[in-house]
């Protein structure tokens, strides 16, 4: 048999899903990917980093789901080491398969008796529970029921779609402590702070890795269609970027708010473009610490509602929409300083640092505060 590292990718892809599909039986195949049709799931993969370092292998893969169900792909990012490449990269595709494809499979095919319910300014949405998450556990000490540890401020960051997938995850490596909550690919700071707070408290320092993956599905009852897609916000959040990045006075920044609700298909979408994209593209210039709060406040009154970032549908897909367009476009430093001058978090961030002693690193900044009226929906 050849070696697998001089095989073809086309090659390479086969024998890894041929795996997945051996740990998860039931698929069949479509063309080069799989396809499991009791739930109508497709499975596909795409390579990612490789390196060798004394003999010692290491690989990452990405793999990819799609359903009907989903509104953008699930994709697990899957790295491990081994004496080859191939063994590298077998290890990755035992492992998404023994724990997220496992887990996306049995949580589509029974969606589970119990339920949590998410509340959204007045509107209740109910969504079927996992039964008994899948634990992935290496170390001597007893597996961590992650679940259990965040399951009461999991409805907090639940909001209008179908599906959300969670990843939690702890490695305690001895020396040092590592935990991560993601809510369909994207990292929350408070959410994984409450896991260092409950698991590392005892700091036994013995090494032991914990991660878990499932589904929450949203029931039928309280469901509705989004009217908009990802691809949809993408497209407007390229042409509110250009508006926003040619502001350089309160005249042009009325201006460019004026275009992008003309732009918008309603009210909602063009509020959320306008106060978002600003705070989104700090972030990403300046690379503070955030945290995972919204504040919509009507009619310029008191706040009332507290929402997660994860329940506000165009947050996420603006903030890939601004990452793609800073890699495909790279805005000039004019263009830059435009969006930070209407940036609030920025405002507060350059205030703070006037006191030489405070680090960027150890600011917590406030929740993000926008003005809406009523005619404002969250989706």
């Amino acid at each position: 048999m050849p070696d697998f590292a001089i095989l073809p990718p086309e090659q390479q892809r086969k024998i890894l899903l041929e795996l997945v599909q051996h740990f998860c039986p039931g698929a069949i195949w479509e063309g080069d990917t799989l396809h499991y049709t009791r739930c109508a799931l497709h499975v596909d993969l795409e390579f990612g980093r490789t390196s060798s370092h004394n003999d010692q292998y290491s690989a990452q893969i990405l793999f990819i789901l799609r359903h009907d169900w989903f509104d953008e792909d699930l994709v697990e990012s899957c790295a491990s080491s081994g004496s080859s490449l191939e063994n590298a990269m077998k290890a990755c595709a035992e492992e998404f398969a023994q724990g997220v494809l496992q887990s996306v499979l049995t949580s589509l095919e029974h969606s589970g008796t119990e339920t949590l319910t998410a509340e959204i300014i007045h509107r209740k949405y109910v969504f079927h529970c996992p039964d008994n998450p899948i634990i992935l556990h290496k170390g001597k000490t007893p597996p961590v029921d992650l679940f259990g540890v965040v399951r009461n401020k999991l409805p907090e960051y639940l909001g209008t779609k179908k599906v959300y997938w969670v990843k939690l995850f702890s490695a305690d490596l001895g020396n040092s402590q590592i935990c991560e909550a993601r809510i369909n690919g994207t990292l929350y700071p408070d959410l994984t702070d409450c896991l260092y707070e409950e698991i590392f408290s005892r700091k036994t320092h013995e090494i032991s890795i914990d991660k878990t993956f499932f589904l929450f599905i949203q029931d039928e009852s309280t469901f509705k269609p989004c009217p908009f897609s990802k691809q949809d916000v993408g497209d407007l959040t390229f042409l509110a970027l250009d508006q926003l990045m040619s502001i350089k006075d309160e005249v042009s920044r009325q201006k460019a708010f004026q275009e992008i609700h003309k732009l918008a298909p309603d009210y909602s979408i063009a509020v959320e473009l306008t106060c978002f994209i600003p705070e989104i593209a700090a972030q990403l210039i300046v690379n503070f610490r955030d945290n995972d709060s919204l504040i919509p406040v009507f009619n310029y009154g008191s706040p009332e509602f507290t929402l997660k970032k994860s329940q506000v549908r165009s947050f996420g897909y603006i903030a890939d929409a601004v990452e793609q367009f800073f890699r495909k476009y790279r805005p000039s430093q004019e263009e830059l300083d435009a969006l930070l001058r209407i940036s609030s978090k920025f405002e507060t961030i350059s205030r703070a640092l006037q006191d030489k002693n405070v680090k960027i690193e150890n600011l917590r900044l406030s929740q993000l505060v926008y003005f809406v009226n009523q005619q404002y929906q969250v989706w």
